[in-house]
């Protein structure tokens, strides 16, 4: 149980089979998509019959938001970006009681709840914090807007590969720099800003890193001129792929003309893969890897770090600068004061009360905004775990948009504020499950009998309906709906049976007497305090000692990554559109093999 690997590279019940590590081994590595589905199929029968999470269904999405919001848009990974909506016009104005700021219709304001993990991308690994970094960074590709089939340029204005896809090359954008409001600096950004970032992320060495440490080889990766990649061009086939064409580069120009980008350039990224893996521009849309400017993390020793790393060719060099875990010194300083190139900077915060974001001057993208009347100037979250008062800063039209308890949508369905009407949107099904998960690494959870006798102790009715208000899809193991893979053949529908529950117990040869179990959440989380009330009362009744507790969001994420913990419940909001997505943090449990082969039979 290896600490900060929690929802990573050890997945979050710590639950360890050797088989199941080689399917999801032979599931990234394959490349037909027919053999990939029959091995995710394999995987999600496991993943039900093991049961280290048990699956309580899957999401669907509620949106509570005044109609003068317009533009709204839903992607499954991304949060919108908030300069790319906009609000009417005569929208109210509302005094929004911190500092002298007021809700207008310049003003996006979101009523939420919890604290993000950090405002350091590499250390974030949760929604909120996301969310952030997608306002204030930038990444090499992205998916613009509701697109999920492709990536459009972001940082990178055009990329290429070799042709068995494990070496990646990425133009960066010339022009971008990363703004400073703590100082009122900027920062350059260039190749070597990306090649410091991939490498930082794994140096750090959160839970986060685990899709740089499987899928990529930073260490092996390095920041070019743009006359060094055009040497590599002369020796070397590329192959680029966009909007339909595929090109074989025989000159920067060549791949430039392809991607329609005739602006400067800040070098090329070599980013090499340890094997081709098909979803890898999918990862690199997420914004734990928005770039971060090098020179402002390191300082005084950026042109001491910048010659010792060759500017970019051994980035192992920066080790000497960079330290593993949360004491690095570039950590607590971006954890602190986060500095990016994205629409927006963090102007100002106060830790579980709000933060406020503002319209960065310096953003390289600026024209989107000419035809986005009147555009975001600002941001700002208000945090308010009671659910009671943050519909009451909806109600008064103190904020925007909120979140809000399933049970209490009732609470701001047809509103009316000054000719304006509250918006309940709850009809679309999302990729995201939320789930129990056991610490298989403790007694009586290393039982698969006892799992299996717990997944029969819950009322999944009950929650969906009086819990979620419906909004709430059944769903039996680890790949959602209809993504490859999900199969109700050949697995078990658990349901509420506590005959069945008992029946296991006593074909698992414990007492279950014997054992305190606490049941943990999120504090602020009503539904989730609901839930695990709900399970003390069922579990309780068959001979278990259980009690419940919660703790603040960054606490809570501590203690689950460390394996600190009995039960828990969390969501899980892909990070990635691939059904290894689920599969693999779900279930893989760090085994390392020499070789994976898959055989496919006639």
């Amino acid at each position: 149980m290896e600490e900060g690997q929690g929802f990573g590279a050890i997945n979050p019940a710590f639950f360890r089979d050797t088989a199941i590590d080689a399917l999801v081994m032979a599931a990234r590595e394959e490349t037909d998509p027919a053999v990939r589905t029959e091995l995710f199929k394999a995987l999600y029968i496991l993943g039900n019959y093991y049961v280290p999470e048990v699956i309580l269904g899957q999401n669907k999405q509620l949106r509570v938001y005044w109609n003068w919001v317009k533009g709204r848009y839903y992607h499954p990974t991304l949060s919108e970006r908030y300069d790319l909506i906009y609000e009417d016009a005569n929208a109210p104005t509302v005094d929004i009681g911190i500092g002298n700021y007021k809700n207008d219709p310049e003003t996006y304001v979101i009523g939420t709840i919890g604290w993000p993990e950090s405002f350091d991308p590499a250390w974030t690994y949760e929604t909120f914090g996301w969310n952030i970094w997608h306002q204030i960074g930038d990444t090499l590709v992205t998916y613009w807007k509701e697109e999920t089939e492709k990536v459009s340029p972001d940082l990178a204005v055009a990329w290429a590969h070799n042709k068995n896809g494990t070496e990646w090359y990425f133009v960066i954008r010339g022009g971008v720099k990363a703004y400073d409001p703590w100082n009122k600096k900027t920062y350059p950004i260039d190749a070597t800003d990306v090649a410091f970032t991939f490498w930082r992320v794994q140096r750090l060495g959160h839970s986060v890193s685990w899709m740089v440490t499987d899928f990529m080889n930073v260490s092996a990766s390095q920041a070019l001129t743009e006359k060094e990649f055009e040497d590599i061009l002369k020796n070397e086939t590329l192959i680029a792929e966009y909007n339909g064409k595929k090109i074989e580069v025989k000159s920067l120009k060549d791949l430039l003309n392809l991607y329609g980008y005739n602006g400067e350039t800040a070098g090329v990224y070599k980013l090499v893969l340890p094997k081709p893996y098909a979803p890898v521009l999918g990862i690199l849309a997420d914004p734990f890897l928005s770039v971060v400017p090098m020179e402002y993390l390191l300082g005084d020793k950026y042109e001491e770090a910048l010659k010792a790393s060759n500017y970019g060719k051994n980035p192992d060099a920066w080790a000497k600068y960079v330290q593993e875990g949360e004491q690095d010194s570039t950590h607590q300083l971006m954890h602190k004061k986060p500095v990016g190139t994205g629409a927006f900077y963090v102007k100002d915060y106060q830790e579980n009360s709000y933060i406020v974001l503002e319209l960065n001057p310096y953003y390289w993208n600026k024209e989107i905004w000419n035809n986005i009347n009147p555009v975001h100037k600002r941001v700002i979250y208000v945090i308010n775990k009671d659910p009671v008062a943050r519909i009451q800063l909806f109600q008064t039209g103190t904020v925007d948009t909120v979140a809000v308890p399933p049970e209490r949508i009732k609470d701001v369905e047809g509103l009316k504020l000054k000719g304006f009407e509250s918006v309940v949107q709850s009809d679309l099904l999302e990729p995201t499950l939320t789930f129990i998960v056991f610490n298989t690494q403790k007694e009586p959870f290393n039982n698969v009998k006892v799992r299996q006798a717990l997944a029969y102790a819950i009322p999944y009715d009950q929650i969906a309906k009086n819990v979620y208000s419906g909004l709430l899809e059944r769903n039996w193991g680890p790949i959602p709906k209809p993504w490859p893979g999900y199969t109700e053949e050949g697995i078990i529908k658990y349901n509420y049976n506590l005959a069945k529950a008992q029946e296991l117990l006593k074909e698992s040869g414990i007492d279950p007497s014997k054992y305190k179990i606490e049941l943990i959440y999120n504090s602020g989380n009503s539904a989730r305090e609901k839930i695990m009330t709900l399970l003390q009362n069922v579990w309780s009744q068959l001979g278990f000692q259980v009690t419940v507790a919660s703790y603040e969001w960054p606490v809570y994420l501590g203690k689950t990554s460390k394996g600190d913990y009995d039960v828990y419940i969390v969501g899980w909001v892909p990070d990635y559109l691939d059904s290894d997505n689920w599969v693999g943090p779900f279930l893989y449990g760090a085994t390392k093999f020499k070789e994976v082969k898959v055989e496919v039979s006639a």
